[in-house]
């Protein structure tokens, strides 16, 4: 019997030794290549799956999921667009920068602003690279003599998207150059400070053209259209950051702003009168795949002082309105679009309600529209079969025309002096085929057209002495230089402002107050 126990126990013990040795026994190692591991920059390998249809972009893409079991369809719509995040002021990019002692104690006339670019690339020592950035420079000049005064220097990219206030003391512009500090920023003028106050992003308005910032005549607020969730609303900003607010705050587009010349009314264009909200998911939402914003509406009117806001009138617009004095508004169709075959001018009467066609329904392409100060003429250019340039009454009849001189599609500029007197006509974008073209109230040609200047940009002061504009010089060695002109209002008394400049100069037009 112990003879048993004895070989029993030996087997067990045998079994036991085997086991131990086995967990003992190093493994064979598999080469390091054979199955990658996942590391910060890799994507571990998965399985191979069926391929899937190839994705099409939609109008909103839509966060990548865990892909599961067939779903069933939500009864929650998605929107068709992507909301913009919350408007707000970005108050940054603070910077200081010396300014001229008449900028610091404030202009007190109206001085010509204009834009010159200086590239220095033809004076600069051979061998010298040429500067990464252009930059250009913003000048204001006494009409009556003295010297130019530089305002402050950007670069050239900025182009003419520059915003004075009427009064000078701020100027408002756009830095495109460094996505980082990109947007729009204001230089109190007075104390050589500048901020930003929107980022280049916040600054998209959904795509509606013939966008830019307009400024209050006393110069105490800027007027803007932002786009805010799904649509886009109009802004009322102080240059100092201080007020900054949504006055028109609805669920539709509103866009265009026009402040009245007294500054107490604010006019605007919006599709609230056909869609009363582009909020997903909202009963009879314009928001829908494929839907695009609008680029026409209703003409709509705010007061300023009571916050109250009524609709004009029914006529569709689809170009910004146009104040001609405290009463009246015109408004020209079809002139933000460059392939236009035809247009209408209108006229709306603020304290009548009432409004009227100008220009007769004939399917002819209206341009260069120009009323004077009362709103008792109207200039314009009529191309049809003949080219011709029309001056017409308030109600549209047709007081004189001439077809003697024609400018190019959408190439008439022309301004009226503030007394009413004269008219100056000239071309518009580089287009300038004559010189300075100045007619009476009766539209009675007061001088023959320089052939050694040619003009563009039309411009009396608020005054009415000066009569500024830009001319292209056809002289044997000048052909092409482009210069910056005065005249006394009725086109007589030539004189350049920028003889003295080597690089392309552009106007932006009259700022400072009218003495009392």
């Amino acid at each position: 019997m112990r003879r048993i126990v004895i070989a029993v126990a030996v087997l067990l013990l045998s079994s036991l030794a085997c086991t131990l040795t086995l967990d003992d026994i190093e493994p064979t190692p598999i080469p390091p290549t054979f199955t990658p591991r996942p590391t910060q920059t890799a994507i571990a390998q998965q399985p191979s799956s069926t391929p899937s249809p190839t994705i099409q972009a939609s109008a909103t893409p839509s966060p990548t999921s865990t892909a599961t079991a067939t779903m069933t369809p939500s009864l929650t719509p998605l929107p068709s667009s992507t909301p913009f995040p919350q408007v707000g002021l970005t108050y940054d990019q603070y910077g200081s920068l010396e300014v001229n002692s008449q900028l610091a104690n404030g202009l007190t006339r109206p001085y010509l602003s204009f834009i010159y670019v200086d590239d220095q690339t033809d004076r600069l020592p051979e061998g010298t690279p040429a500067p990464e950035v252009v930059m250009e420079v913003i000048y204001i000049v006494p009409p009556d003599g003295g010297s130019r005064i530089p305002v402050v220097e950007l670069p050239a990219s900025t182009e003419d998207d520059i915003f004075w206030s009427p009064t000078g003391d701020y100027l408002a512009y756009l830095l495109r150059e460094d996505p980082a500090t990109a947007g729009l920023y204001i230089l109190n003028t007075r104390l050589g400070i500048t901020i930003r106050m929107f980022d280049l992003d916040t600054l998209q308005p959904r795509g509606i053209p013939g966008h830019q910032p307009v400024w209050k005549p006393d110069g105490t607020q800027l007027a803007i259209t932002l786009p805010t969730a799904y649509e886009t609303d109009i802004f009322l900003l102080t240059p100092d950051g201080s007020s900054f607010n949504n006055v028109t705050n609805s669920a539709s587009y509103d866009f265009w702003p026009a402040w009245s010349p007294d500054g107490r009314y604010l006019a605007f264009v919006s599709d609230r009168d056909t869609c009363l909200t582009w909020l997903p998911g909202q009963p009879n939402t314009c928001d829908r795949p494929g839907a695009t914003p609008p680029t026409s509406g209703k003409l709509y009117l705010l007061d300023t002082q009571s916050g109250q806001v009524q609709k004009v009138n029914d006529i569709p617009l689809n170009s910004p309105p146009r104040w001609i004095n405290n009463r009246y508004l015109s408004v020209t169709s079809g002139i933000l679009d460059p392939l236009a075959g035809s247009s209408d001018v209108w006229v709306y009467d603020i304290e009548a309600g009432s409004s009227w066609q100008v220009t007769p329904d004939d399917d002819a392409l209206y341009t260069g529209v120009a009323w004077n100060d009362d709103a008792s003429q109207v200039v314009y250019q009529r191309a049809a079969d003949v080219t011709s340039i029309v001056s017409a009454d308030r109600l549209g009849t047709v007081v004189q025309s001439t077809d003697e001189y024609s400018f190019p599609r959408f190439g008439l500029a022309a301004d009226w002096s503030p007394n009413g007197d004269y008219v100056a006509l000239g071309g518009r974008n580089g287009q300038c085929p004559y010189g300075l073209m100045v007619y009476t109230d009766e539209f009675e040609l007061v001088n023959i057209p320089s052939i050694s200047v040619l003009a563009c940009e039309p411009l009396y002061s608020p005054t009415g002495n000066y009569l500024a504009f830009t001319g292209i010089s056809t002289a044997p060695g000048q052909d092409g230089r482009v210069d910056i002109y005065l005249t006394n209002p009725s086109g007589v008394g030539l004189r350049s402002m920028t003889s003295t400049l080597r690089g392309p100069v552009q106007m932006l037009g009259w700022v400072g107050p009218i003495p009392n």
